[in-house]
């Protein structure tokens, strides 16, 4: 669909729920949280005052980042869900006790200065009656008053492009109620009524709010039970900006703040096909730059505002820093997160885990099996055999103390689609299904030394009890949550010799999502070219390649990390400024590993695009195809490897880059014109490999591991996560698998601790290791 067609109907697509199902309407939701605390409620809350406060902190210590909560470790596992009230006791029976409430702490934002959050008290006290060993992280919904809105006009943002009234105000338009914990789910929506992100008067009064009711907490019994506060805003609860689809903010604030203000065409077009020409284009690129630091900034500053106000004892948190998956990436995207990364202020960050969707035209949406442009298999995101992947940067979190907490949110066999049809992804739907779903999501925060939080969407009309209210699913769950609690006395330092460094700054300078939006059958509606095709697709074969892979940011990399990993992937490090080229390239220099270089590596530079740039940081020479064509390659090696892998798309791309010189080792060549687009070429004591697209496949993905000195964990394909005492397998083909461990580990169902195991494992059949204390 060309742009201005998409123009013409944007106000009938642009409310669509981002890379997830659609359809999200809570009508069956329970009431809000109710009166204000009755005798009974003040009764339980008075057996609490005999308790200290409640003390919670991160410690980085064997390894990874642990949840210590009164001085004691414990497992990072919580239960989350629309309707707490009626599925606390699902938790309570798993073994669960750390509880995050969802509260609207704007509906208890009366005025100016004014608050009342008694009523949020009782709620509390209700979910306490319920679970009474039950400790609190809640989620703080920040979304903007109707009040405080109308009194400040100027400090709202605005828009580069025309938005559908129907998105403008709507909690009074569409009489929305409020949910139980007095919040709203209009961010599901994109709310184009919202503060701008930049006005210094939001920012005061919504840190005077957070000091007020983390005040009201510190008064109250709670205190005891009070172990962080969880602060969100934004489209879905994830700092994603509200109305994103059209093209915000030209407000006064984020004028003052960001500007100057690149225009709409200037965002929406670039002149280097799926590029921009840095020399050109530069007041586009330092515009987002500056655009996206006000964001981190200001969650930075809400995150040091709560730590504050609370003297430090306990957590905070939020939604950041994700690089997969990321919806309206150029607007949206956590594209300079650095401000949150480093803050000391913040303990804890989370993110739910892939939604990735099938691109099979002839399957539901919902169904996650991914295929490239030549019909190979990349795998599955969610569902039986999924793989269930992270969606951040992992090892760059743990490198910095922050916990992380992967959101779990399959649906169960026990719906029957009312409500948020297949989120819980293909086979779902039978109780072997669902079982495997959950082992496998919780495995991986088990295996990889993060926590996670079950987060139920009922109960609905047809599942009283909400999505994991059963017995075979609470004993499901029940086994794992054991599991974690043996996490404390062993070490989890990372083992991994692959990784993948993943580049924030280059989405200034790519193609803007928009462009040929809506994607017709590639399974993607709000993503943009390279952040589905490098980075989103491209995990879905890494994860099934038998061994585990470190996920970090491309200027987290260090010389120990080069010399550390066998195998770096470097999907689109294409902006590079010329020292950061020249630092790259000296920490390479005898590292003796190899990299992945993908498209065009180094190519933007200050000057514009640059392949003799390309040439130093990569080692090889390029001819640059301005003539589009299809990123499809072949390869030339008869072996097990696809002969064919790349984008799925009738699109021709421009440019596209050719590997020249005789001292290189062609792997692959373009389909049309037939020059060499795979290459190999040994460095000055490293090795350099060339892709000119992705995603590669998951059998070129085990022979260039192999070959460049890297263990495969597995005979075959499989899902593996894994720490220096942990590890998760699953299989994604049925047969016998040999695992074959660094460091001998005990299967879960008992038996002595081995390097080797083999075991016939069924389609997303689970496993999983621990090393003995």
């Amino acid at each position: 669909m060309k742009r201005r067609d998409f123009l013409h109907r944007l106000g009938a697509t642009a409310g669509v729920l981002p890379l997830m199902p659609a359809g999200l309407v809570f009508d069956d939701i329970d009431g809000p949280a109710g009166e204000p605390p009755d005798a009974a409620t003040r009764a339980l809350l008075d057996t609490l005052r005999g308790e200290p406060p409640c003390r919670a902190e991160v410690r980085l210590e064997r390894g990874v980042p642990r949840l210590f909560l009164n001085g004691e470790e414990t497992a990072p596992l919580f239960g989350l869900s629309t309707s707490l009230l009626a599925t606390v006791d699902n938790y309570r029976q798993m073994g669960i006790r750390l509880l995050q409430p969802q509260l609207g702490l704007t509906s208890a934002w009366t005025g100016p200065g004014r608050y009342d959050f008694t009523r949020l008290e009782a709620y509390l006290a209700r979910l306490l009656e319920r679970h009474p060993d039950a400790f609190f992280f809640p989620r703080l919904q920040l979304q903007t008053p109707i009040w405080w809105k109308e009194a400040h006009p100027d400090e709202t943002a605005t828009y580069g492009l025309d938005y559908d009234e129907r998105f403008y105000d709507v909690i009074r338009k569409r009489n929305l109620p409020l949910a139980e914990g007095d919040h709203h789910f209009t961010n599901f929506y994109g709310e184009a009524w919202e503060a701008s992100y930049a006005s210094e008067t939001w920012k005061r009064d919504t840190t005077a709010l957070l000091h007020a009711f983390v005040r009201f907490i510190e008064a109250s019994p709670l205190v005891s039970r009070m172990m962080g506060y969880f602060f969100v805003h934004g489209r879905t609860e994830e700092w994603n900006l509200p109305g994103a689809d059209w093209l915000p903010d030209y407000s006064t604030p984020m004028a003052r703040a960001a500007g100057p203000l690149a225009s709409p065409r200037e965002r929406l077009y670039t002149c280097y096909g799926l590029l921009r020409d840095p020399a050109r284009e530069a007041a586009v690129i330092d515009f987002y730059r500056r655009f996206h630091e006000v964001r981190a900034r200001l969650v930075a500053d809400l995150a040091a505002a709560v730590k504050e106000a609370m003297g430090g004892r306990v957590l905070c948190g939020t939604f950041f820093a994700y690089l997969m998956e990321v919806p309206r990436i150029q607007e949206s995207g956590h594209l300079r997160p650095r401000a949150v990364l480093d803050s000391p202020h913040i303990d804890l960050l989370a993110c739910p885990y892939t939604y990735q969707s099938t691109n099979d035209p002839d399957a539901e949406r919902w169904e996650s099996d991914l295929y490239d442009g030549a019909g190979n298999w990349l795998g599955r995101a969610r569902g039986v055999a999924g793989d269930g992947a992270f969606r951040v940067m992992l090892a760059s979190l743990h490198r910095r103390g922050k916990l992380f907490i992967s959101e779990i949110d399959p649906s169960t066999y026990l719906d029957t689609g009312k409500s948020w049809p297949g989120i819980g992804g293909s086979g779902h739907e039978t109780k072997t299904g669902t079982r495997r779903i959950l082992r496998r999501d919780l495995g991986r925060a088990f295996a990889e030394g993060t926590g996670g939080w079950l987060y139920d969407f009922g109960p609905h009309y047809d599942v009283p009890a909400g999505w994991y209210g059963d017995g075979t699913i609470i004993e499901t769950v029940r086994e794992v949550v054991h599991r974690f609690h043996t996490r404390s006395r062993l070490d989890l330092s990372p083992v991994a010799e692959i990784a993948l460094a993943g580049d924030t700054e280059s989405f200034f300078a790519t193609e803007h999502w928009l462009e040929a939006r809506p994607w017709p059958g590639q399974g993607i509606r709000y993503s943009d070219f390279f952040n589905h095709w490098f980075l989103n697709a491209q995990a879905r074969p890494l994860n099934r390649l038998g061994a585990p892979v470190d996920l970090l940011y491309r200027f987290d990399l260090t010389p120990e990390d080069l010399r550390r990993y066998r195998l770096v992937l470097v999907p689109n490090a294409f902006l590079l400024a010329p020292d950061k080229v020249d630092r790259l390239r000296a920490m390479l220099a005898g590292s003796g590993t190899t990299v992945v270089w993908y498209y065009a590596p180094g190519l933007l530079g200050p000057g514009g695009p640059d392949p003799e740039q390309m040439a130093r940081l990569t080692g090889f020479t390029f001819q640059v195809l301005d003539d589009p064509g299809p990123l499809l390659i072949e390869m030339v090696r008869e072996d097990d490897t696809p002969r064919r892998f790349g984008v799925m798309s009738p699109a021709y791309y421009h440019p596209r880059f050719a590997v020249t010189g005789d001292d290189i080792e062609v792997l692959g060549r373009w389909t049309t014109p037939r020059r060499p687009a795979l290459a190999r070429r040994v460095m000055d004591g490293w090795t350099s490999v060339y892709a000119g697209t992705a995603p590669l496949p998951v059998e070129l993905l085990r022979r260039l591991a192999a070959e460049a000195g890297a263990a495969l964990w597995t005979d075959r394909p499989a899902i593996v996560a894994a720490t220096r005492s942990t590890a998760m397998l699953v299989a994604t083909e049925t047969g016998t698998h040999t695992l074959t461990l660094p460091l001998p580990m005990q299967p879960e169902e008992g038996g002595p601790a081995r390097t080797t195991h083999t075991a016939h494992l069924d389609f997303g059949e689970v496993r999983l290791f621990h090393a003995t204390a």
